[in-house]
């Protein structure tokens, strides 16, 4: 079930999914734009877990698609490697971060095979920390209290991209 899903914490990052610059609420328009961004991650993903005649290489492919999309894959990767980062080779970084796509769609898509109906639900206002902008939801499930989940995100080149995903207090980057 999907409570099992985000016990195991790294799941949501990717549905993981919203960028804003600091002082968004300097900014209203940008915290708007990552309102939205995070209503059309939700909604880009559900639609994707919804279709139960997905095999394990189809829901995969669209996972790839998702995170490559919406999540700061670079920026995440480097936090993930933290000090270590800074011992690969020119030659390792490219092969780095192609393997920790491949384990994040690894990992997702197995987790996010457990979907079973859960509903998303982006909670209004959009808070700022530091550089990025942390736009509040919840999945309400049938059977439990809805899971609170906290999207950070902030904004590359002006594209709106996903840094962390915070599942009932944990974060996926740290986990």
């Amino acid at each position: 079930m999907l409570h099992t899903l985000f016990s195991r914490r790294p799941l949501l990052m990717f549905v993981l999914a919203a960028s804003i610059p600091p002082f968004a609420s300097l900014f209203p328009a940008r915290a708007a734009e990552a309102d939205a961004f995070i209503r059309q991650v939700g909604n880009d993903t559900l639609k994707a877990l919804e279709d139960k005649s997905l095999n394990q290489d189809k829901r995969e492919e669209l996972l790839r698609s998702l995170i490559t999309t919406h999540l700061d894959l670079e920026a995440v990767g480097r936090f993930c490697l933290g000090r270590y980062g800074r011992s690969l080779t020119d030659a390792q970084r490219p092969e780095y971060q192609k393997l920790f796509e491949d384990y994040l769609v690894k990992v997702y898509s197995q987790l996010l095979a457990q979907y079973d109906g859960q509903q998303f639900e982006v909670r209004e206002g959009v808070r700022n920390a530091g550089t990025e902008s942390i736009v509040e939801s919840q999945i309400i499930r049938q059977n439990g209290p809805p899971i609170r989940v906290e999207w950070k995100v902030h904004d590359k080149k002006g594209k709106p991209l996903v840094t962390d995903v915070v599942v009932e207090g944990g974060s996926m980057a740290f986990t």
